[in-house]
């Protein structure tokens, strides 16, 4: 049983200002302090039989005169009532408690020198002083004297465990049961430092605890022992009656990483082989040991958002600081398959978060809420376009808002993949995702390449002709891949080709196939039409009139061979073609407009698909080409064609790269107001810019094409041989440019 402490303040009200280090003019004292203040000392000690240690030995402490003639030889020992020694013969020994007036014994020593007596029983803290006047008449009447005490054995700093700057309590072993031990140790009280005492009694197994608040590095803890009341030192009731226990410094508080609501283990780094706790509301939940790396994990029931969490490590008995971390807002995560075309997607989040999710618009695409118990939440979504990602976030109020990370949308199978033999070469068909990187292997080696076009297929030719050899056929974009299609080269008939736009109100269905081939024409499975290819070529399959968004499945067959299918999807009418502004060399973007149902935009060169590009509510497009060579040099040809929902391509449009406008610069002389000139109709702005092709200013282009820039005032155009330019711009950048020379 541990014994109970008591705490106390010489010269001090029975309040303190916490451990050293705390602000000036604090008025309270720390909650734990006021605990330590509260405690009662109990001194009533018994060693009971169940102690697990060996009996508890007293010791004996003598003081003797100069001559040593007054000794005690026997029965100087706990409980005795009868005491022996020697003096000198015929002398009387008188004994009395030190400190004490009165005599409890005197005898008379014999004529060996010998004497006993009958005292009261002796008791651990009695001090008992013998005194023999017989040789004082010689020895400058001073008499034989000598002190014998018993008291407890002795504590010494060896007994105390190792006290750091954590420590908030004292703790040592092998002290003797009932003694009271006694540290000082510093406080802070307002803007002074004071001294405390603190004390705890020795308990039944000879171990003690002292609280005390936290001291600093290097601080002295002053410790003295007691028996009922009475201090005793290493020799007794006098000599040096302390000793001192140093602070060292303790083992820190842990680093821990953020906890949300969702998550059961609390992780961080600690000290290498440190025991990590965890606490909440002063109970423990989990513990851990630091790992080799420095690294814990601690496994814990899932918290509540809010809650405070009390994280400390500890080396044996010394613990940390706490590091005290708040349950956050669960982190929202997406729980589904994220692949291309999916209009799903699902995931969890906090409870009755508001959950935003972007696709890879600037803008989010969907705003649900989670669940209030499972926060698991579903949102429908655009089709999702493989290579992209998908980020959501949960959103519990004003600045309660948390991101998840970015997903990769996986990108879609390729699917109806055929290596069908064409002539000396093979012809590689099939389906994968818009605007992405084909790639074909054969037998571990790179033997072509193509971009999937903005409706989804792709066709290339290889240089391979051995029918039965496999081909690994996969796909790349924004950096991701996709699983890898195998395939065999097959000896097989192409699909038909060139198959004409097929409308709501359409009976017929024409296109291009092998002469004398049997084209089938099906919906979900079944043949609406058949047809026979004639000796030029063509067929025309005669069919119902479908609802506009009907796929038709197309194929042709030749004996056992039937080729893939060619799906066209019905609709209203074709697609006009779009318009394409006027594009020069120097432009960045070819601009233009689109027919109304138009979803997609592709330009073409040399009829190769070169890019994709992004239609406006209003139905302004915009492609990037300033990084083509191919539109860098003036009557280069290019064309633009624009895609519906279901995939089916407008009329084409033809664009042709201009070069550069006229523009005439009259000559201009150092010191001129205006630089004068001519440029054509179409501009919109003139402007002049320095040699540094620095911009100076607009001029004014007057309505006969002529135009004047004021420049009085410039510098950089009054010195005598320097260069200026002229830009003619209008809304796709500049479109004409001269340089001339100032002249004198």
């Amino acid at each position: 049983m541990k014994k109970k402490a008591l705490l106390w303040v010489a010269g001090l009200a029975a309040t303190t200002g916490g451990a050293l280090g705390l602000t000036d003019n604090e008025t309270k004292v720390r909650a734990a302090e006021n605990k330590i203040i509260s405690q009662s000392a109990n001194t009533s000690p018994e060693v009971g039989t169940t102690s697990s240690r060996e009996p508890f030995a007293e010791s004996v402490d003598v003081s003797m005169s100069a001559d040593k003639s007054l000794q005690v030889t026997e029965g100087f020992h706990l409980g005795s009532t009868s005491i022996s020694g020697i003096s000198t013969p015929g002398g009387e020994v008188s004994i009395k408690y030190l400190y004490d007036a009165n005599y409890i014994a005197k005898v008379t020593v014999d004529d060996q020198g010998r004497w006993q007596a009958i005292i009261p029983k002796l008791a651990v803290g009695d001090c008992l002083l013998l005194e023999d006047y017989t040789i004082a008449p010689t020895n400058g009447g001073i008499p034989a004297s000598a002190i014998y005490q018993l008291w407890p054995s002795k504590l010494t700093e060896s007994n105390f465990d190792l006290a750091t700057t954590n420590t908030t309590t004292v703790t040592g072993s092998g002290g003797y049961p009932g003694v009271e031990v006694e540290v000082t140790f510093s406080v802070k009280v307002g803007n002074q430092v004071r001294p405390m005492k603190s004390s705890g009694i020795v308990d039944q197994d000879g171990n003690f605890e002292v609280p005390i608040v936290k001291q600093a590095t290097g601080y002295a803890l002053n410790v003295q022992q007691k028996w009922n009341g009475t201090v005793f030192g290493i020799d007794g009731s006098h000599g040096v009656m302390n000793f001192y226990v140093k602070v060292v410094e303790g083992i820190e508080k842990p680093t821990v990483d953020k906890v949300s609501s969702k998550e059961t283990k609390v992780t961080g780094r600690g000290k290498q082989g440190a025991k990590v706790r965890v606490q909440a509301s002063g109970q423990e939940i989990g513990t851990a040991t630091v790992g080799q790396n420095g690294v814990f994990e601690v496994t814990i029931p899932a918290q509540k958002m809010g809650n405070e969490l009390q994280i400390t490590q500890e080396e044996d008995k010394d613990v940390s600081e706490s590091t005290k971390v708040i349950v956050e807002q669960e982190v929202p995560e997406v729980t589904s398959e994220l692949k291309e075309g999916m209009t799903t997607i699902s995931g969890t989040a906090s409870p009755g978060a508001d959950v935003a999710v972007w696709t890879g618009a600037v803008a989010p695409v969907a705003n649900v809420k989670s669940d209030v118990i499972t926060g698991q939440w579903t949102a429908t979504v655009p089709a999702l376009i493989g290579g992209n990602s998908v980020q959501v976030s949960a959103s519990l109020g004003l600045n309660q808002i948390k991101s998840s990370i970015r997903y990769g949308i996986e990108l879609g199978s390729i699917t109806e993949l055929r290596a069908i033999i064409a002539g000396e070469r093979v012809k590689v068909t099939g389906k994968g995702s818009p605007g992405a990187t084909l790639n074909v292997k054969a037998g571990g080696n790179f033997v072509g390449t193509t971009t999937v076009d903005n409706t989804g297929k792709f066709e290339l030719l290889i240089r391979r002709t051995i029918e039965g050899e496999k081909l690994s056929v996969s796909q790349t974009k924004n950096g991701m891949n996709s699983i890898v299609s195998e395939t065999l080269v097959l000896k097989g008939i192409d699909a038909p080709n060139n198959i004409d736009i097929v409308t709501a109100s359409s009976t017929e269905v024409s296109g291009k196939g092998k002469p004398g081939a049997t084209v089938s024409i099906k919906v979900n499975g079944q043949e609406i039409g058949t047809g026979q290819v004639n000796n030029d070529g063509n067929f025309e399959v005669t069919i119902p009139k479908q609802a506009e968004g009907t796929k038709l499945s197309i194929t042709q067959k030749e004996g056992e061979d039937e080729s893939a299918s060619v799906v066209v999807t019905v609709i209203s009418a074709q697609l006009t073609k779009p318009t394409i502004d006027d594009y020069y060399v120097s432009a960045a973007y070819i601009r233009g407009t689109a027919p109304a149902g138009a979803v997609r935009v592709t330009l073409i060169i040399d009829g190769k698909v070169t890019k994709i590009g992004s239609i406006n509510a209003d139905g302004k497009y915009a492609i990037y080409a300033n990084d083509i060579a191919a539109l860098k040099v003036a009557g280069t040809n290019f064309e633009i064609a624009v895609t519906d929902v279901h995939g089916q391509r407008s009329e084409v449009a033809s664009g042709t790269v201009k070069g550069l406008s006229n523009l005439m610069v009259n000559p201009y002389r150092a010191g001129q107001a205006n630089i004068t000139g001519a440029v054509e109709k179409n501009v919109e702005r003139i402007a002049v810019y320095d040699k540094a092709g620095t911009i100076l200013r607009y001029g004014q282009i007057n309505a006969d094409g002529t135009f004047r820039i004021y420049v009085s005032g410039f510098a950089a155009m009054q010195v005598v041989g320097d260069n200026f330019t002229v830009r003619a711009l209008n809304s796709t950048g500049i479109i004409a440019q001269a340089t001339a020379t100032i002249l004198p």
